[in-house]
């Protein structure tokens, strides 16, 4: 990949830039660009209709000062290795942001589970400690979309995708923050190996008055310890500086919290608390109040998140579950019996383990399936001998039959272990369309 000079944000004037995609991070760059004198060409594989810039549908014979391209774009798209070839810059949206906003203070969280929850959880702490925060990237607001305005004072926080760390090549967080390694994104990186690589890459310009947040029970995030230029802390929930004993939060020998102050479903959530902790903890003035910030903390949206009961029956959306551990993780939340919808697009996913949790988890009661990776679902929980299984066409269909299902004292969760690209846009819209249906039972 070619690089790109530092302060490239800063000479946009006249500038030929390409966006590729034209999503909500692809939106965002537009405005920012164009506010800033760039001359705009989009490219998007679906029809697109440009605000500010000029739609393109042959980008090989254009030129290009460089480019900004969607985390959906894969570096081996073959108009990012035409642009590779010809020597055009590209960088991602989030590169583009940390350039226009280098001497703000960064927070940025990645790892394959928990980074909205973690991200969300550290703006909330600073905003309440009388920070100037804000809290975008891959959690759905892009950064650009604050740099209209002055944010000189302000933190910026960020949960990072490894699709978005591909494109980086100066980002440079005061505080960097590895949740945890599962399989996800194959399809697009190929190997566990790679995948940790990339996640690992927001590391890499750290220097020793930086800080490295690592899970110390994720054997991947784990591995860095020690290896890392910055300073470096460890969380857990029972190991780590930051960790949980005896019911307490315990940071660096001192204890700052309770386990009663949390209200968050699932011990999962125990780990994204302390994480949240050590990455702002030296930032946080002298006593104070974790246990209150903790407990006026609620679950981010499509993450374990109650909607409703019915009939006795609760339900709960945790559509951003897009891979089969973190549907694990959802289901150990829940000490009810429970119904759980699976399935939409796979992305590379062997559905093995997730099928023996359930068989083996005694609270499962019954499994719908649905979308394009119903019939793989399926065969893995039959071959690890869980036959309560039903097959739904679409999801309206599935909480209908989940709620025939259920009975009163029950739990429906919707947690997909796949990603919604075969029946949604995204997680969110996928969310929002479980819970407009749950609300007209």
């Amino acid at each position: 990949m070619v690089n790109i000079k530092p302060g490239f944000s800063q000479e946009l004037m006249g500038k030929n830039v390409l966006i590729l995609g034209y999503g909500v991070s692809g939106q965002s760059a537009e405005l920012f660009i164009s506010q800033r004198g760039g001359k705009v060409f989009i490219y998007d594989e679906k029809p697109i209709k440009p605000k500010l810039g000029c739609a393109v549908s042959d980008v090989l014979n254009e030129h290009f000062d460089f480019c900004v391209t969607s985390p959906g774009f894969s570096l081996d798209h073959p108009v990012l290795r035409s642009l590779k070839d010809r020597g055009v810059p590209v960088v991602g949206e989030l590169e583009l942001s940390f350039d226009a906003s280098r001497w703000n203070y960064w927070i940025a969280v990645t790892g394959t589970n928990g980074k909205t929850t973690t991200t969300s959880f550290i703006g909330h702490l600073l905003r309440t400690a009388g920070f100037n925060v804000v809290v975008g990237g891959n959690i759905g607001v892009p950064v650009t979309s604050f740099l209209n305005e002055p944010i000189s004072e302000t933190i910026i926080v960020a949960e990072v995708s490894s699709f978005q760390l591909e494109t980086v090549h100066t980002f440079r967080p005061q505080v960097a923050v590895f949740l945890n390694l599962t399989p996800d994104h194959l399809d697009r990186h190929g190997s566990m190996e790679n995948y940790f690589q990339t996640k690992a890459r927001i590391f890499k310009l750290q220097q020793p008055q930086d800080l490295g947040v690592l899970n110390a029970e994720d054997r991947w995030a784990s591995s860095l310890i020690g290896s890392l230029k910055s300073r470096t802390l460890a969380f857990g929930i029972e190991k780590g500086d930051v960790h949980w004993s005896e019911g307490f939060l315990n940071v660096l020998g001192t204890t700052v919290a309770s386990v009663s102050d949390v209200k968050l479903r699932g011990r999962h959530n125990l780990a994204n608390i302390a994480a949240g902790v050590a990455a702002c903890y030296h930032l946080l003035p002298d006593g104070f109040d974790f246990g209150s910030a903790i407990s006026q903390f609620c679950a981010p949206e499509h993450r374990i998140e109650f909607v409703r009961s019915v009939g006795g029956v609760s339900f709960y959306d945790d559509s951003k579950a897009t891979n089969p551990d973190s549907t694990i993780v959802a289901l150990e939340a829940f000490q009810e019996p429970v119904v759980v919808i699976l399935g939409g697009r796979n992305k590379g996913m062997d559905f093995a383990a997730l099928a023996e949790f359930i068989k083996r988890k005694s609270t499962v009661k019954w499994a719908v399936v649905m979308g394009e990776a119903k019939e793989s679902i399926k065969e893995s929980l039959l071959a690890n001998g869980f036959e309560n299984i039903s097959e739904a066409d679409s999801l309206e269909e599935a909480v209908h039959l989940a709620y025939e299902i259920a009975a009163p004292g029950d739990v429906v969760l919707l947690s997909p272990a796949c990603a919604s690209f075969d029946m949604f846009k995204n997680f969110e819209e996928r969310g929002d369309r479980f819970k407009e249906i749950v609300r007209k039972l």
